[in-house]
């Protein structure tokens, strides 16, 4: 009986293992990938609501800045007292425009899995 104990596993058993190492590592992968995919849905919500942010107040701003300039000032700026206003307001949407664009441009889509699938791949080709 020590004889059987002592043996190494046989090819089936090699097999199972390298089955079940392959399906663990998949399953994590696969885990990641889904955590990411929710904190991708997080970061598109957060784009869309600064979004709408930039449309609702560019177009108070221009509403407000129009109302604004024709009843109190129109005496004494004319059309100069609009553009002011106007200029302001497009330089606040601008800079919000700006942080859209910010935000984008440093959205790592899927980092976390790309990277694991990475030093995935660099294992095995060292092996």
């Amino acid at each position: 009986m020590d004889e059987k104990e002592t043996t190494p596993p046989g090819l089936r058993e090699t097999l199972r293992r390298l089955g079940a190492t392959i399906l663990a590592v998949f399953s994590n992968r696969l885990e990641l990938l889904v955590v990411e995919l929710q904190e991708e849905r997080i970061r598109f919500f957060e784009a869309v609501v600064l979004l709408a942010a930039i449309v609702a107040l560019g177009f108070f701003t221009l509403t407000l800045a129009a109302i604004g300039v024709i009843l109190l000032v129109w005496k004494e700026f004319g059309v100069w007292g609009l553009f002011i206003m106007s200029g302001i307001g497009l330089i606040g949407t601008i800079l919000a425009v700006w942080l859209l664009q910010a935000r984008l441009k440093n959205w790592p889509l899927l980092a976390g899995t790309l990277a694991e699938l990475r030093k995935d791949r660099a294992w095995l080709e060292n092996k």
